[in-house]
């Protein structure tokens, strides 16, 4: 009688994901199961090419390549999985508008971990890993929309629960950067640390008055050099965006475009939530300058820049500054050669 071979157990990968891609492992041999200290799901090969295709192509799209390189290093799981599945959509020869179930499972499952881990004490070695999972799920929420034309697209649509998600989802990265620290010194971000003091603090230290901002957006949203964020909603928005305006938005210098988000006021979210005209015309020309900038961006900006161009058209027809301004954001859409 020929004995079978004994059955090799599970192989964990509590261990670092990346040495665990360099090699692949059969899974019809070695099951792997991924978990932590309440729970464990089995992966199949499917999920383990998946998380390697994140290992070695979906990772280097997430933020510059310098911070992208960082995601390789921390074990992702459920979320990378969830992200690389709707690239594989994306990337497709004839792209699914809709999510698969893959997406759902995985992201369902990403987001129960992600929420038990934050209802906890947060241990140290979880700083890193809670934040590199909101940056994902942020990533994953804007580039999740189903509307195929700009009809089905915000703001055109009719109101629905769903609505700038991912402006709200940003408002909790916030929270979570606030008790991740990602940039104190035992973080692997903290080499960032500069980038972040660049992008982001020179830029919102340095506003004042109307310096730099041209006449037409002054006159439009009521500038002067006594104007602050505190008096004016559209004063964050405009000093953030005006300085990009002479800057080609790509891959290397995205957060400083991305960083935008986090200088929104809460008042001008408001605003935009209640589709104000004067705000919609800044948030068409923030997807304007993103649209063509990284995949996972591409089809919800330029979807929700052509229906928020023509909402401006055919509701707010009388205003004709923000019309005479509608070319830009139209020409980068797609609307207008």
């Amino acid at each position: 009688m020929i004995k079978s071979p004994p059955k090799k157990p599970p192989c964990s990968i509590n261990q670092p994901l990346r040495g665990m891609m360099e090699v692949p492992v059969p899974a019809c041999l070695y099951p792997v199961i991924i978990s932590d200290d309440k729970s464990a799901f089995q992966l199949d090969g499917q999920s383990l090419d998946r998380l390697g295709r994140f290992h070695m192509r979906t990772a280097l799209t997430i933020g510059n390549k310098r911070g992208a390189a960082l995601f390789q290093n921390v074990i992702m799981r459920l979320a990378c999985s969830t992200l690389t599945a709707i690239h594989d959509r994306y990337l497709s020869a004839s792209p699914n508008l809709r999510q698969t179930n893959t997406e759902v499972f995985h992201l369902s499952r990403a987001a129960a971990l992600f929420n038990r881990k934050l209802s906890a004490p947060l241990q140290p070695p979880d700083r890193d890993a809670l934040w590199t999972t909101a940056v994902l799920l942020g990533a994953i929420t804007f580039a999740s929309i189903e509307a195929s034309t700009p009809e089905e697209a915000w703001p055109l649509r009719q109101p629905e629960p769903s609505d700038l998600e991912w402006l709200r989802i940003s408002d909790s990265k916030v929270a979570i950067w606030n008790i991740t620290n990602p940039l104190g010194p035992d973080s692997i971000f903290h080499t960032l640390a500069d980038q972040y003091e660049t992008d982001y603090l020179v830029s919102a230290a340095s506003r004042s008055g109307i310096e730099g901002i041209p006449s037409v957006f002054m006159q439009l949203y009521g500038l002067e050099n006594s104007s602050t964020a505190e008096t004016n909603p559209y004063y964050a928005a405009v000093h953030a965006l005006t300085p990009l305006m002479r800057i080609e938005c790509d891959q290397s210098n995205f957060l400083r475009f991305l960083s935008i988000i986090g200088q929104m006021q809460p008042e001008f979210k408001r605003l935009l939530e209640q589709k104000d005209s004067r705000a919609l015309l800044l948030l068409a020309y923030w997807y304007a300058k993103v649209c063509h900038a990284v995949w996972w961006v591409e089809r919800r900006a330029i979807l929700e820049c052509q229906a928020t161009c023509l909402y401006l058209e055919r509701h707010h027809a009388g205003e004709t500054a923000i019309q005479e301004l509608l070319s830009f954001p139209k020409m980068r859409c797609g609307l207008a050669t």
